[in-house]
């Protein structure tokens, strides 16, 4: 059996668990390093803390997957459906996700060093930004944009507030703030015009 049979076997049985209303199967932890799984169909399983390091993903269907935890260092996740996908956690280090569609998804802890999210959907991104050299992504979610910066997950005014309050005072205040502002602007735009994706 392939690791794509083995796959798609797991999420028949996730999928007729909660049809039935029970606690789908666990499949976290997988060891799946530089696994082919071109298409595959994953969409709501549990790949928590799964090691996809260097696979190829291009195409699969990821909708509202667990991939909190995971190892997805240079994956190939080019045009892959992350709607809904949970990511907590998960590191996307040098990630290929152009084309990838990441609306609703959970960023909340996500590393994204590296990631190429050219004409990504439903993201944006800005920086670095302040005196950590901090990025800030800004997910497409129904009820407005998620921002997301270093540790910080939230919405747009909880993000103003933040910034709000951590420059608050100091010599290099104003520059700052202005910068963290003018980011948060530009990326909680994404659920507008997307340069990359109009």
């Amino acid at each position: 059996m392939t690791i794509r049979d083995e796959l798609n076997a797991h999420v028949a049985r996730c999928r007729k668990a909660i049809a039935a209303d029970q606690a789908p199967p666990h499949w976290s932890g997988a060891n799946l390093y530089g696994a082919d799984l071109i298409g595959a169909d994953l969409s709501s399983a549990d790949l928590s803390g799964a090691d996809f390091h260097g696979a190829c993903l291009r195409g699969a269907n990821l909708t509202g997957a667990d991939l909190s935890g995971a190892d997805l260092r240079g994956a190939d996740l080019s045009d892959v459906n992350l709607t809904g996908a949970y990511l907590s956690g998960a590191s996307l280090i040098g990630a290929n996700l152009i084309g990838a569609d990441l609306r609703d998804a959970d960023l909340t802890g996500a590393n994204l060093t590296s990631a190429n999210l050219r004409g990504a959907n439903g993201i944006r991104s800005a920086g670095p930004i302040g005196a950590e050299g901090r990025l800030i992504y800004a997910v497409s979610h129904v009820d407005g944009p998620r921002i997301y910066a270093g540790c910080f997950a939230g919405t747009v005014a909880e993000m103003i507030s933040a910034v709000e309050e951590r420059y608050a005072d100091g010599t290099s205040r104003e520059q700052y703030r202005s910068s963290y502002l003018a980011a948060v602007a530009f990326v909680a735009a994404v659920g507008t015009s997307n340069p990359e994706n109009p």
